[in-house]
């Protein structure tokens, strides 16, 4: 089946900036830039056209060698063994990166070799030293803040411990990697994690976040016109239609990838196609029951096969020679021809035990294609698994028209309740406009009634001022009592509008703060200041605080103190006394008095919210029960006949 793991570089960041490096090449003079820019060609062509990126790499050691320029010597030999690792030649790769160490010591550039380094034991199986290549890389690329060149070997690290088995911290160390090429913006790095990442999770079996990872890493190939992530894609998508028995798409998307795989000179990728074509043709000829059919399928098989083993054994693949080498084997027993069967199977096993009995069982072509190889089988499900997704897609798509459905239902009944409001709200505007009207009427009404009795006082007292000769005892006796009744007319429409006036207070709100009792007890001492016959004392011995509305206090104060004072007209030696104390973090204050008390019935009006009365008949103690619920204070009254009064006011 296919076997190929997730290529770690491509283009960089595309063909961009290849072409725009040979438009400035020619430009240059023989210096270090054009070592350089030689060098950065070379580097760019290492993942999809290795030959190239020789030739580029060999000029740009010729001019460093040239200008005597052993930093230039050196990124020359990191370059050419780029390449030469890029093409499968390992023991190349291995002399030039130990010839870039070897004359410099710029750090910059003897982290990039390190790195390289741990690449190159790692892709040869030998992880305790790629480990070690990788983590003396990761501790200069951290002394230089070498950001690009950190990740990059965070990666690596990642990549071993994967290849360990450890995949809960090679995932840690993707995820460092990727939150830096995410900073850095670096798409194809970012790609190769994210790929990365998806091979992890699918290994535990947590498909769908494989998937996410898959898809994401797949948008940033196809944006950056990576053609070698799209080769994989399509040996991934061919051997998906195989397993789903859809030869002919199978073979179509091998083709396809083939094709791209020889246009970058990828040979993995070449040996792969080769191979999975040759398995594919290899079982349609099992399943072909036309003799003659049979065997033309069975010859394009061989020769696919032939090809792939070809390439496998310039790369020394040993576990795809085993792959081919069995899969040869196959096809000569269905040609009858049993020698060459057996000579293939004998090759086979020959590769099998080098496989499990070898300590280096793991050497491939690089890093990133040994992964390729490892997760052939988890790519495919992943693909598969996508294939399998479209059904789903259309359950999602049902239940989102669902939920506009719903989304519609809650905007029509949005709708309908904003409609019942707005006709609450005309209701209630008709209603405030009629009770406009009354109160017009009521002013207009009080305007009327006030004019006649305050028009006869003025009248009386302006007679009795400018011509008092004139009133006979009759005549003042009579003009004393249509005065009274005029006085007392005036009193009972002063208690309508009062009594009007209290109906609005709930248009009010209090205004608490923070106020000292005993400012309060000086403004009733200064208010009542006139009133010489009675005694005033005022107690507040713990000098209390309370935080309340001060004007609606001040005038509860002031009512019950001139309430008491005309309680006690006839009383001799009238005293009144004020007390402000603390119980159980509750303030209280107090008035008593030493009149002639009251019965309860007399105090109706302080707890009864119907009780409708006028001022001779308690009007001063409905101001005062509702300025209390305005300031969340409750009063109770304490008075017997001829024993005297007492309130108490109590704060919540």
């Amino acid at each position: 089946m296919l076997c190929f793991t997730l290529i770690s570089f491509s283009q960089k960041e595309g063909q961009a900036l290849i072409d725009s490096l040979l438009v400035e090449l020619p430009k240059m003079s023989e210096d270090t830039l054009k070592v350089a820019t030689l060098n950065k060609l070379a580097v760019a062509h290492q993942n999809f056209n290795a030959s190239q990126g020789l030739q580029y790499g060999q000029k740009a050691l010729t001019l460093a060698k040239k200008i005597q320029w052993n930093d230039g010597i050196a990124e020359s030999y990191n370059a050419i063994g780029m390449n030469y690792f890029s093409e499968g030649n390992f023991s190349e790769t291995k002399d030039y990166y130990l010839k870039a160490l070897q004359v410099t010591n710029n750090k910059k550039i003897n982290n990039l070799t390190l790195k390289s380094l741990g690449v190159y034991y790692s892709s040869q199986g030998d992880y305790s030293k790629g480990l070690d290549y990788c983590f003396q890389a990761l501790k200069l690329s951290e002394e230089l803040k070498d950001e690009e060149n950190i990740a990059k070997v965070l990666s690596n690290i990642g990549v071993n411990y994967f290849n360990l088995n450890d995949v809960k911290k090679a995932i840690e160390y993707y995820e460092k990697a990727l939150k830096l090429n995410t900073k850095m913006d670096a798409k194809l790095s970012m790609s190769k994690n994210l790929r990365n990442i998806g091979n992890a999770y699918l290994y535990l079996k947590e498909n769908d976040k494989a998937i996410d990872y898959f898809n994401r890493a797949l948008k940033i190939d196809r944006q950056l016109g990576n053609k070698v992530g799209i080769a994989v894609n399509l040996a991934s998508s061919s051997a998906i239609y195989f397993e789903l028995k859809d030869y002919e798409k199978a073979i179509e998307y091998g083709t396809k990838s083939l094709a791209l795989a020889k246009e970058i000179n990828r040979p993995n990728i070449i040996g792969i196609n080769y191979s999975n074509l040759g398995g594919f043709y290899l079982q349609m000829a099992k399943e072909e029951n036309d003799k003659a059919t049979a065997t033309k399928l069975l010859d394009k098989a061989s020769t696919n096969s032939l090809e792939a083993l070809d390439i496998y054994k310039k790369m020394n693949d040993i576990s795809n020679l085993y792959i081919v080498y069995n899969q040869l084997s196959s096809i000569e027993e269905l040609k009858n021809s049993y020698k060459s069967a057996l000579d293939y199977h004998k090759s086979s096993v020959f590769y099998k035990d080098s496989i499990f009995n070898s300590d280096n069982r793991e050497t491939i072509k690089n890093l990133e294609d040994k992964r390729e190889i490892e997760l052939r089988d988890k790519e495919l499900k992943i693909n598969k698994l996508t294939l399998e997704n479209k059904d789903r897609q259309k359950w999602y798509l049902v239940l989102g028209i669902s939920l506009l459905g719903v989304i519609g239902f809650l905007l029509l009944f949005q709708s309908m309740n904003r409609k019942k409001v707005n006709q609450k709200l005309q209701l209630l505007n008709t209603e405030l406009d009629q009770s406009n009207k009354i109160k017009a009427q009521f002013f207009g009404i009080l305007n009327h009634d006030l004019r006649s009795p305050v028009a006869n006082l003025i009248h009386f007292l302006h007679l009795q001022n400018d011509a008092p000769e004139l009133l006979n005892e009759e005549s003042k006796t009579r003009l004393n009592n249509k005065t009274m009744v005029s006085a007392e007319n005036l009193l009972t429409s002063m208690e309508d509008i009062l009594l009007w006036s209290k109906g609005q207070m709930e248009n009010f709100k209090p205004q608490p703060k923070n106020i000292a009792i005993n400012s309060l007890f000086e403004d009733t001492k200064s208010h009542f200041f006139s009133e010489e016959k009675v005694q005033l004392s005022f107690e507040n011995k713990q000098n209390i605080h309370i935080i309340t509305d001060e004007c609606y206090l001040k005038t509860i104060i002031r009512n019950l103190t001139g309430n008491a004072i005309k309680a006690m007209e006839h009383t001799e030696k009238p005293i009144i006394v004020w007390k402000a104390w603390k119980e159980n973090n509750k303030t209280f204050l107090s008035i008593s008095d030493n009149g002639s008390g009251g019965s309860q019935e007399q105090f109706k009006a302080l707890y009864d919210d119907n009780e409708v009365v006028g001022i001779k008949t308690g009007l001063g103690l409905h101001l005062i029960r509702d300025l209390a619920k305005a300031i969340d204070c409750e009063i109770t009254v304490d008075s017997k006949p001829k024993a005297g009064t007492t309130f108490i006011l109590f704060f919540k």
